[in-house]
């Protein structure tokens, strides 16, 4: 998907990029030159982001139109990281 079609805002991609790359949330703010606590502010809003968008899938009437849609490699990379979790 295209970061513009994203939630999160371009800050919470940068953070969630660095966390799901392994970096530590005090790395993360040094890195850029942020606070701890607006980076754990940034983890909670991408939490909670992540935690709505869930629910909007389980709710909405075109969760498996959109599904259908999806290219190949996105399906795909989606799957694993849902199997991942």
């Amino acid at each position: 998907m295209n970061d513009e079609r994203s939630i999160l805002s371009h800050e919470e991609r940068a953070v969630a990029a660095a966390l799901a790359a392994g970096t530590d949330p005090v790395t993360i703010a040094d890195e850029r030159d942020s606070s701890v606590t607006e980076i754990e502010a940034a983890i909670d809003r991408i939490r909670e982001k992540t935690e709505r968008a869930f629910a909007t899938l389980a709710e909405s009437p075109f969760t498996n139109d959109l599904a259908a849609d999806l290219d190949p490699d996105r399906r795909t990379e989606l799957r694993a990281a849902l199997d991942d979790a």
